[in-house]
């Protein structure tokens, strides 16, 4: 498999994945900032630190409005992590190759660029936000299981999956990293933040089978972190994504050698997330612990660039 099909096939993983997490992000958010009467700007503020860049931003817009937020992390295509720039790039990587895909999968995904493309701000907010970023969840989960349901089991699978849930698993991590720095800064008032955590990922109902109507930090950051069956943890996502690399096989020795090093890499992190205990999750050493996995997330896509598209720069944003 050449370099850059490898690389078009990861990338349309990994962005629209990051799509749909951010439209499920943004999604909780909204009603939270809704929720909590005078919490608007800081609500709005949080947001941008999740899945923006805040310098950016306020170089750019100046204050935290709903106007400015949403056009900022949905429509801007200056912000390489706005919904409508993600799309554009899984597209643009899909449109690379789409004589090796499934012609569902490009109708689904150029049909929603095109209609992000010609939404603007007031779009959002004159009708229902809700419903905004739900036809963009939608669709992407329609994205997805088209390409479940027709795409061989062949290295072109494993290549977008090891993308997507290598990015999952980055994401939640990520997240969870904002919760911690948030709770410890905003004592019992952090409660909403929680459950729009749990509500972003789909997990509140989860969640509330395994722990009922207890909501603590630490029973959180354990369900999102080491739950094995719960599709969006991060121990699923790594468990997902050692199949993915053990699943790809390719005739050149040198680069199958290097895939198995990587699916190695993911089954040590699978097996250190498996060795985990309560004392692992509290304050004071969840935050090391979260960085460590993050570091490793970021160590397997850096060793992908390497490996297979060693010519040109990795550009997560």
């Amino acid at each position: 498999m050449m370099g850059r099909t490898a690389e078009a096939l990861f990338w349309i993983g990994r962005y629209s994945e990051r799509t749909e997490n951010h439209a499920r992000l943004i999604d909780v958010y909204y009603h939270i900032r809704e929720d909590r009467e005078g919490s608007g700007g800081q609500s709005w503020s949080r947001l941008i630190d999740t899945i923006g860049n805040r310098a950016a931003f306020i170089e750019q817009y100046g204050s935290f409005t709903e106007q400015h937020v949403l056009q900022y992390i949905t429509l801007d295509k200056n912000n390489a992590n706005s919904l409508l720039a993600c799309t554009n790039h899984a597209r643009a990587n899909l449109r690379n190759i789409r004589e090796k895909m499934p012609s569902e999968l490009w109708d689904i995904l150029n049909g929603l660029y095109l209609w992000l493309k010609e939404k603007e701000v007031r779009d959002i907010t004159s009708d229902s936000p809700h419903l905004f970023y739900r036809f963009i969840r939608d669709t992407l989960s329609m994205f997805q299981g088209a390409a479940t349901s027709v795409m061989p089991r062949q290295n072109e699978w494993h290549f977008v999956e090891a993308g997507r849930y290598l990015e999952r698993a980055e994401n939640l991590l990520r997240l969870i990293q904002s919760l911690c720095s948030e709770y410890a800064k905003e004592d019992f008032s952090s409660y909403p933040l929680m459950l729009a955590v749990l509500k972003s990922v789909s997990g509140y109902e989860s969640y509330r089978k395994e722990y009922a109507d207890g909501v603590s930090l630490n029973s959180i950051i354990k369900f999102l972190l080491l739950h094995e069956t719960f599709p969006r943890s991060v121990a699923f996502s790594i468990q997902a994504l050692e199949r993915s690399f053990k699943g790809i096989q390719l005739d050149d020795r040198e680069l199958n050698n290097a895939v198995h090093k990587l699916a190695k890499l993911a089954g040590k992190m699978k097996s250190n997330l498996a060795c985990m205990d309560e004392d692992d999750l509290r304050s004071g050493k969840i935050e090391a612990t979260l960085q460590t996995l993050l570091d490793s997330c970021n160590g397997m896509g850096a060793s992908m660039s390497k490996v297979f598209f060693p010519s040109r720069e990795e550009v997560i944003a």
